[in-house]
């Protein structure tokens, strides 16, 4: 019976990491994402059942318990929202309501406790998540003459109808590809290296690239502790391919797209460093939001304004300062560009706390193994990677899946190898 439920879960699993990404409707009155909402919360629906079903016989341990807390604490959000039904299912597109915010959690257990590795899964999703680079590729050069959006006319995004999600699902698997080809050698993990990066630069998303600055740093300290010529040789091949990728994007990038996204983050830091002031158009506008949801969370500090409710909240909460936003800038803020501010504006302050101890006591575990074992390295520089992008980023349902999967297998293979020592 255990097998059949563990198999059950497996293929739950998959489901979401197989077809949500993958899953847009294009031109569909803004609601691109519907099937991806609909195909995560089904799945959810049945890993909760299933969880249910075994609850006197669920193991927990500490980070099960801080994770668990902070659901919790999203369902006292959700009940005290300055709109609840909004909070319920998510904002329109966004779908990252308290439905959702339980399904990541579901995801997490059932990945770390039931999910049963099978010979062909990783082939699977790298042969997907591959595809879908090849297809941003495609976007950055092609332009349809269809209305077709998000799929064309709105660049490299995937099949995640906006550039800034693609860079979101770039800053998971490239890292991971890249540590693959280095540790597998195996031919679909340089293939996915090349168009992983082809993609994260074609994509144009700054958060994309401070996540590869730091994820290849990470990278190649991890390189340098293994003490072997063979990875290096691997490692210098990928360099190299890189270099090769860049000069031929930016040659075939006839309207200099690359390289004025450059320019603009070069102009930008400079006149911090030189000015040591900090502008609010900065960052494509990020720094005014900023600005405002900090004044949004000094007023809601303990439960938030709701889950996925931060349009409301600002609206009820911060009136005249979100209209004056709203009137100079003339765009409307339904996120907050920031993981971690979202987090704390819509949920709260202790609930932030809970998560980046949560992620925190992932990635201090695994630091302390992943230098005897590949597969923790693995997952620990991805998490990394993720985590670096999340400044500058938003939580988006067609990304995060994988990235709370991941965190249930790290997890995981962390207390695999204590258990085995």
């Amino acid at each position: 019976m255990k097998d059949k439920k563990d198999k059950f879960v497996t293929i739950l699993l998959s489901i979401i990491l197989f077809i949500v990404p993958v899953s847009i409707i294009p031109n569909a009155w803004g609601q691109y994402n519907i099937i991806k909402i609909i195909v995560l919360l089904f799945c959810g629906l049945f890993l909760l059942i299933n969880t249910l079903l075994k609850i006197d016989k669920l193991k927990v341990d500490k980070l099960d318990i801080l994770i668990f807390i902070f659901g919790a604490l999203t369902i006292l959000s959700f009940i005290n929202s300055k709109n609840i039904c909004k909070s319920l299912i998510g904002e329109n597109n966004r779908y990252e309501g308290l439905f959702t915010i339980i399904t990541y959690i579901l995801i997490y257990y059932n990945s770390k406790y039931y999910f049963k590795n099978y010979k062909k899964f990783i082939g699977i999703l790298s042969v997907i998540y591959i595809l879908i680079c090849i297809f941003a590729i495609i976007q950055f050069y092609v332009k349809s003459k269809v209305n077709l959006l998000p799929i064309f006319s709105k660049g490299a995004n995937g099949t995640f109808g906006n550039t800034n999600f693609m860079g979101s699902f770039v800053s998971i698997i490239l890292p991971a590809f890249i540590l693959g080809a280095i540790l597998r050698n195996r031919k679909i993990y340089y293939l996915g290296s090349i168009v992983g990066f082809s993609a994260m630069m074609m994509c144009l998303a700054r958060s994309s690239w401070v996540a590869f600055v730091i994820s290849a740093l990470a990278i190649t300290i991890y390189i340098i502790t293994q003490r072997k010529k063979i990875y290096w040789k691997r490692y210098f091949i990928i360099v190299i391919a890189f270099i090769m990728c860049f000069n031929f994007i930016n040659q075939s990038d006839k309207n200099k797209k690359i390289s004025n996204k450059v320019e603009i983050v070069k102009v930008e830091t400079e006149k911090v460093i030189q000015e040591k002031t900090v502008d609010n158009k900065m960052g494509s506008g990020r720094i005014g939001i900023w600005k405002l949801i900090i004044k949004l969370i000094e007023r809601v500090p303990i439960l938030g304004c709701g889950v996925d409710a931060l349009k409301d909240g600002l609206i009820k909460v911060c009136p005249n300062e979100y209209v004056y936003f709203v009137t100079h800038n003339h765009v409307a803020i339904d996120k907050a560009h920031n993981e971690y501010l979202q987090i704390a504006a819509t949920i709260g302050i202790p609930a932030l706390l809970i998560y980046v101890a949560f992620i925190s006591m992932i990635v201090i575990k695994g630091f302390k193994k992943m230098f005897k074992h590949k597969v923790i390295a693995i997952y620990v520089i991805v998490i990394v990677s993720y985590l670096s992008q999340a400044f500058f980023n938003i939580s988006t349902i067609g990304v995060a899946p994988i990235f709370w999967f991941i965190l249930g297998m790290a997890s995981r293979n962390i207390n695999y190898t204590t258990i085995k020592k």
